[in-house]
């Protein structure tokens, strides 16, 4: 085997986009994926890409997960239908998300499959689900919690371990030490990375000596606004929405930003700047969420203001003054309430549950507000309603939209120019090889341009389905 055969590493989803993480290692011939997430976009494409896989399942060693959010999760099931054996690597919080996000998603498919198939019957059409609750229950038997600094042995020569990334509860980096003939070669992933000041999170680790650096560029062209502006922005859009005295629709990711939402608006109540209003959590799995929440109230996720705030309080989200809707026959009943209330429900792009069934009643009205708190990946529901589109479909059947469409861009929890620059600045010695992952082509480009002019040379752009030695 040639030297630099020896490593290597290939990117098949997260490249080019910033949907669908997916990159395989190798090492002597040893598989190693890192992230393994479902594919978001256009149905038909979505559907190719999140049942490709960069090897035969059944030859992967491992995978090393580095956080639950869908995008990087949600193709483990898949993976395991198709053979996969081998332990996933995750943080422990991860597992116990895993086992609430995972079985959601079986679940949505299934019922979106059902209600597809029901309203195209005519047509002769219908979808199955990529994969199911049993390939779920199969998939959380192999995971293997994991703590942050612990290091695991995949194979003589090759060790990884966790460090806290900053983006969610549990949320990692993953680092592969791999002992090749030239030497011992580090390999960091950043997954998702955390923004220096957060709501809820604290800031990303520093990961020491990176020879290979995996990290994505969301918002490798961006400036976040303030995030200690996060309520006044909120308070100021919900108070314009009073006005219509109609409905507030925020599609939201399950994963910490509803969490992080329903914090700002318990904080916006308690202190009177907003009016009385009814929020449902159309989601049912915010209560079980925030129980994982609860399970860690002093993990090294949480920022040291988090964790002070919510000592000795049992309601952090306002569990007692917030009703959290789990019945479908609730959350239909909640499109028929008139008058002024605030929906949050999944998912947080519009490519799937119930906030799809409240934007098909109620996104032709003008009195509607759809406030936008997440990434919008191209190709998604919820980019054509950022970028203005005026007719919209929904389960196949096209709507005009009427409502009003409200992005904000304080919530983020990824880390934006100056944070990534920051993070990558601060290694010493530099990365022999920085390659950009999870992000737009333009972000990705920006974001390169940026560090060219940071001195930082030495920068990959990854296709979809390339693959590189490492040296």
């Amino acid at each position: 085997m040639k030297t630099n055969d020896e490593l290597r590493i290939a990117f098949h989803g997260g490249a080019e986009e910033v949907t669908g993480s997916r990159h395989l290692v190798e090492f002597r011939g040893v598989r190693v994926m890192l992230d393994c997430g479902l594919f978001q976009g256009h149905r038909q494409e979505a559907l190719t890409k999140s049942q490709s896989f960069p090897a035969e399942p059944s030859t992967v060693r491992a995978v090393f997960l580095s956080h639950a959010h869908i995008d990087h999760s949600g193709g483990l099931p898949l993976l395991v239908k198709k053979g996969y054996t081998g332990p996933i690597y995750c943080t422990p919080p991860t597992a116990d998300l895993l086992a609430v996000l995972l079985m959601d998603s079986a679940f949505l498919q299934e019922e979106d499959a059902k209600f597809f198939n029901k309203i195209h019957a005519a047509e002769g059409l219908r979808i199955d689900p990529l994969y199911t609750r049993e390939d779920v229950q199969k998939t959380l038997s192999l995971l293997v919690p994991t703590d942050y600094d612990k290091s695991v042995s995949v194979v003589e020569g090759l060790e990884g371990r966790f460090q806290n990334a900053g983006h969610v509860l549990g949320s990692a980096m993953i680092h592969l030490t791999a002992r090749t003939a030239a030497g011992i070669r580090r390999i960091v992933f950043t997954g998702d990375l955390g923004r220096q000041s957060s709501i809820l999170m604290n800031p990303p680790s520093s990961p020491g000596a990176v020879d290979y650096l995996l990290i994505e560029s969301t918002y490798g062209g961006r400036r976040h606004e303030d995030i200690g502006n996060a309520g006044d922005v909120l308070a100021e859009t919900l108070a314009r929405a009073e006005e219509e005295n109609g409905p507030v629709l925020i599609p939201s990711f399950a994963l910490e930003r509803t969490q992080e939402i329903v914090f700002l608006l318990q904080r916006l109540l308690r202190a009177g700047r907003v009016k009385p209003v009814n929020i449902y959590v159309d989601s049912p799995m915010a209560s079980d969420i925030t129980a994982i929440f609860q399970k860690y109230p002093n993990h090294t996720s949480f920022s040291k203001e988090f964790r002070t705030e919510i000592k000795g309080n049992d309601d952090p989200f306002g569990l007692k003054t917030i009703r959290y809707i789990k019945s479908v026959d609730e959350s239909k009943a909640l499109t028929r309430t008139p008058g002024r209330k605030i929906i949050m429900a999944g998912s947080g792009m519009c490519e799937g549950g119930r906030i799809l069934h409240h934007l098909r009643n109620l996104v032709g009205e003008t009195s509607t507000t759809i406030l936008l708190v997440g990434y919008q990946a191209q190709g998604t529901l919820g980019r054509r309603l950022a970028d203005g589109a005026k007719t919209v479909k929904i389960f196949g059947l096209p709507h005009d939209v009427a409502a009003v469409v409200r992005p904000l861009k304080h919530f983020s929890a990824h880390a934006d120019q100056p944070d990534l620059l920051r993070f990558i600045g601060a290694l010493s010695p530099r990365p022999r090889t920085v390659f950009l992952v999870h992000g737009d082509p333009e972000q990705r480009e920006a974001l390169r341009v940026a560090l060219a002019a940071a001195g930082i040379d030495r920068v990959a752009l990854p296709t979809f389905g390339s693959s590189t030695p490492l040296a």
